[in-house]
């Protein structure tokens, strides 16, 4: 494994893209969603690597599935693929590392099947992989500055959807869509890989077709709801009565001094607060920009949904640190607090519940819609990670293109197992079938809006949560602050 350490500076980004036939913000209707991972949110926050324990997958070694031909074998001449991203994990349908141990691999079946697929690859094509890790906070500056000196530190590179909205502009990664491979799964029958980002005209990132399960929803902590006697938002959702109006009663019922010492110690809900503001915009609808690239903040429906925000902290029904007092930067802390059990709702997702150890029971459902509500989206946020080409490496785009979605054929006659894969996962994460279900199927409500992606452009949501914390400014008189320097951002990003 190969990492790479050093701070390379940051480049300055030409735009030399012609921005056409976009949609800023659209619905999860379209064919090919842009969904952010672990994901995605408005954090950009990695998701922990590896797999959940499976049930029942370690008993004996798999029988390797029926080798499938998506392309005739080719010699690479014994060229090297180097895959690049910030954690370990994140190409984990590329067998790399040590032969799978049926004794303590967390799901045999399935990585003896990617193991064994990785190897064929090698040997049919002559080639090799290696894993390139860079520090999060270096992806862009690193691929963007080695490819403009003509070395690209990777020839396929793991992108969050920032990244890849800034490396298209500035032509650092390569439109997918141009290559030449008539033979490709992902441009065709789409058996095995899937197109993940198709804006600004063009493909950037592709992946492997299986389910999204980074999707964002609400935690329900039931020892909480069962104290106060509320009902469970489980049973809510079901009944199609998951809605703003009875979270917010719930919020209300929870927040409470609970040891009589006249400090409020329990409250309705816990989480990054500008990261769950932006779902509250997306479940009614919402957007940051509009199809024009213009300051959306203003559209009725997100102007609702500051609203309903508003009244959540002006009421105090955020848990916020109470021996510091309101930082709504502190991520860390805020996104983590409802692992101290003191919150009846708090943000969630695959990748938030300790592999299940939680000191509390709790379940998942999505977030609540709300009075404008049409679509059946319960949260907005960016473009989906995914898998890149940067521009100058010295791979043929159609021959690299070819190796990967070979290595994506890695269940062979039965790509039913793309599916399983990720459902055992999320069974390892959760307390129920259910639960597991709801979470797979959270990226089936998702709004996307191209306000999440353009670098910084999100980030004021945290100002909103200090004006409504403190009382400062108005939903219309925030709105208002930020309306000329947003705009100018979008301005100098699309010019």
């Amino acid at each position: 494994m190969k990492t790479i350490a050093r701070k390379t500076s940051i480049v300055a980004i030409l735009l030399v893209l012609a921005l056409v036939f976009v949609t800023a913000c659209r619905n999860n209707e379209d064919d090919n969603e842009t969904v952010p991972t672990a994901n995605e949110g408005t954090s950009e926050t990695p998701p922990a690597g590896g797999t959940a324990p499976a049930n029942g997958t370690n008993d004996a070694p798999a029988t390797p599935a029926s080798t499938v031909v998506i392309h005739e074998p080719q010699d690479m001449g014994g060229r090297t693929v180097r895959i690049s991203s910030w954690w370990e994990g994140s190409q984990n349908f590329i067998g790399f590392g040590d032969e799978p141990d049926p004794g303590t691999a967390a799901n045999y079946l399935t990585e003896r099947l990617m193991w064994d697929n990785t190897r064929r690859v090698e040997r049919e094509f002559n080639t090799s992989f290696e894993e390139v890790l860079i520090d999060f906070g270096y992806v862009l500056s690193t691929i963007t500055s080695s490819v403009m000196a003509g070395e690209p530190v990777s020839d396929i590179a793991f992108l969050g959807g920032s990244m890849t909205l800034s490396s298209a502009v500035s032509g650092t990664i390569l439109p997918l869509d141009e290559i030449n491979l008539s033979s490709s799964d992902i441009f065709g029958a789409g058996i095995y890989g899937q197109i993940r980002v198709n804006e600004l005209g063009h493909v950037w990132v592709v992946g492997p077709n299986e389910p999204y399960p980074g999707g964002m929803g609400m935690g329900v902590n039931l020892n909480i709801i069962n104290a106060i006697g509320a009902q469970n938002p489980v049973d809510l959702y079901n009944a199609g009565q998951w809605t703003w109006e009875n979270a917010l009663e719930i919020m209300r019922l929870a927040t409470r001094d609970t040891t009589g010492d006249g400090i409020i110690d329990q409250f309705g809900i816990a989480g990054q607060p500008g990261d769950f503001v932006a779902y509250i915009i997306g479940s009614n609808d919402g957007l940051l920009v509009t199809d024009d690239f213009q300051y959306g903040f203003d559209h009725p429906n997100t102007i609702e949904a500051f609203e309903f925000a508003e009244t959540i902290f002006r009421e105090g029904l955020w848990e916020y640190d109470r021996v510091h007092g309101f930082n709504v930067g502190d991520w860390g802390r805020n996104f983590w607090a409802a692992h101290d059990g003191n919150a009846a709702l708090f943000t969630a997702s695959y990748w938030t519940t300790n592999y299940g150890d939680l000191p509390f029971e709790f379940a998942l459902v999505p977030w609540p819609t709300g009075p404008s509500n049409t679509s059946g989206n319960t949260f907005l946020a960016g473009w989906r990670q995914g898998f890149a080409f940067p521009a100058s490496s010295d791979w043929a785009p159609a021959d690299l293109l070819m190796v990967f979605e070979e290595l994506t054929a890695w269940s062979g006659d039965d790509p039913g197992l793309l599916d399983e894969s990720v459902l055992n996962m999320l069974r390892g994460r959760f307390l129920t079938e259910e639960d597991a279900q709801r979470q797979m199927n959270l990226v089936n409500t998702m709004g996307s809006c191209i306000g999440f992606v353009v670098p910084e452009y999100s980030w004021v949501l945290g100002d909103f949560v200090s004006y409504f914390l403190t009382q400062e400014q108005t939903v219309l008189q925030a709105i208002e602050t930020h309306r000329g320097p947003r705009q100018e951002m979008l301005d100098n990003f699309f010019r």
